[in-house]
């Protein structure tokens, strides 16, 4: 297993957005799965799925 980090720095957003869309594309579809689960964790934290999702609704009035 390769265990070597790589740091990257790019000189704006959209090389970056550029250079990220590439990797994407080469993950296979278990590589993205994943990807997507440790986002998941991160987000919601573990055991996300077993507590029910609290619906909230926020709305905001302007006077245009």
């Amino acid at each position: 297993m390769n265990n070597k980090k790589k740091v990257w720095l790019f000189s704006s957003f959209e090389q970056e957005n550029r250079e990220e869309h590439k990797r994407r594309a080469r993950l296979s579809l278990e590589e993205r799965i994943h990807e997507f689960s440790i986002i998941q964790e991160r987000v919601w934290g573990k055991g996300w799925t077993l507590k029910p999702i609290k619906k909230t609704a926020r709305f905001e009035t302007v006077e245009w």
